[in-house]
């Protein structure tokens, strides 16, 4: 009674990317983020440009990630403010000055923290330039991830157009809709163009599963989390990736029609870590494009192959200017100076503000504190695209990249070649015409 659940009783689920079950009826909802075709979510956080709606926004806001620094810079002053009138300043235990006015400049402990003013106006100028400057190139690193990850749909896209444009059509070549049995492509054209597709999809998923993401449509969700705590595999942030590239996750996609049992033995046999399946599948894509060319399935010449093959190319660099970006996002030095800088000028503001504002720096400070802190922790949350340390307000959502892709290459441009009317009314009208013709003649 005690013993271990089997793993189809766990992992089993229905839904789209963002929001999957874990009802019976399926092995594993893994499947279900790897098949679907049908975002249901927007690839990043969206927005309203009005200010009132702005300003009700509590989830992925600097509010929400810096109240913590706001409320405890906004305590530090208050509590300078009590012990100043109550035990610091020759009032000794009656306060010296009014609540909201300027504390008097005779007081020894205002005279010590006037020097400390002019100390933090220089930390404030050093530290507002090169935070901004730091946020600038933050942004600057999440635009390149970002277009890259646009950038291997598109080749992926390119691929999959050339490849139904240089199909040798069937029949009379123009397929009549989806329940024509010629569908407009031969038959061994069809073959190629449908595993093709697939191998270059699943490409597509096993790159994003080997890719450290937390925003991906299944840990980032609440029904995922409760129920990985019953799995008895690793099911967390960091296992997502590795589970669907096990023999589990592989069995579970040859079961749904993903992968053929052949294809899965090659993978494995390949002796390859399963993060590199992803690169073994676009060598296979490759080989049945050239295998198509060669037995005349592809129609096109050299110009056409290339153009193919250098889509598989660019495709390849931009999957791996991924990482390179990753591990090259920004030189540790630099990341520690900001932070010391942003957090020493926090620090010190509530001293250095005290002489001049007296209680009025209580809100100032905690306005700075939001600022600053705000500013330093947005560009931290732009150097984490994916949002695997923590920084979720900025994350590229992954699922929604892996199910627009399923849907053009499996959809979009296999029904696009499906069809072709290619003059076919102009030639009726014109043998119409010509047969008119000869039956007056005969009259």
């Amino acid at each position: 009674a005690g013993a271990t659940p089997p793993r189809h009783t766990i992992l089993d689920g229905v839904g789209m990317p963002s929001k999957p079950g874990w009802q019976s009826g399926r092995l594993d909802r893994l499947t279900e983020w790897a098949e679907s075709k049908q975002p249901n979510r927007p690839i990043i956080c969206e927005y309203n440009p009005k200010g009132k709606w702005l300003w009700k926004k509590w989830n992925g806001t600097v509010l929400k990630a810096t109240w913590g620094s706001v409320a405890l810079a906004m305590l530090t002053g208050v509590a300078l403010d009590f012990f100043a009138r109550r035990y610091w300043c020759r009032g000794a235990v009656t306060s010296s000055w009014a609540l909201f006015s300027i504390p008097p400049a005779s007081e020894p402990l205002i005279r010590g923290l006037a020097g400390m003013k002019k100390l933090w106006e220089y930390h404030l100028t050093l530290a507002t330039f090169i935070l901004t400057f730091f946020l600038s190139q933050a942004f600057g690193y999440w635009q390149k991830v970002y277009d890259t990850s646009r950038r291997i749909q598109g080749r992926i896209n390119d691929f999959c157009m050339l490849l139904t444009v240089g199909a040798r059509r069937g029949k009379d070549g123009r397929g009549r809709g989806p329940e024509d049995d010629d569908h407009g492509y031969d038959d061994r054209s069809g073959a190629v163009i449908r595993t093709c597709t697939r191998l270059i999809r699943m490409s597509h998923i096993f790159f994003w599963a080997a890719t450290p993401t937390s925003s991906n449509g299944l840990n980032d969700c609440e029904r995922f989390i409760e129920d990985a705590a019953n799995c008895p595999l690793p099911v967390d942030d960091e296992h997502i990736g590795p589970l669907l590239l096990s023999p589990y996750g592989l069995k579970a996609l040859v079961n749904t029609g993903q992968l053929t049992e052949d294809e899965m033995r090659g993978l494995m046999g390949t002796g390859l870590p399963p993060s590199q399946y992803a690169y073994v599948l676009l060598v296979w894509v490759g080989l049945h494009f050239m295998k198509g060319t060669e037995e005349g399935t592809l129609r096109g010449g050299p110009g056409f192959e290339e153009n193919v093959l250098r889509q598989l190319t660019s495709l390849r660099a931009s999957m791996f200017d991924v990482d390179d970006f990753r591990a090259g996002r920004m030189p540790l030095a630099y990341v520690q100076l900001v932070q010391v800088l942003v957090d020493s000028l926090v620090v010190i503001s509530p001293f250095a503000l005290y002489p001049e504002l007296g209680s009025l720096s209580v809100p100032l400070v905690g306005l700075l504190a939001l600022f600053f802190r705000g500013l330093l922790k947005l560009s931290k949350s732009f150097l984490d695209p994916f949002g695997v340390e923590g920084f979720e307000e900025q994350n590229i959502r992954v699922d929604v990249l892996v199910s627009e892709l399923n849907f053009g290459a499996a959809r979009r441009w296999i029904q696009a070649g499906r069809i072709f009317p290619w003059g076919g009314n102009e030639e009726k009208e014109d043998g119409a015409g010509v047969e008119a013709g000869v039956g007056a003649g005969a009259s």
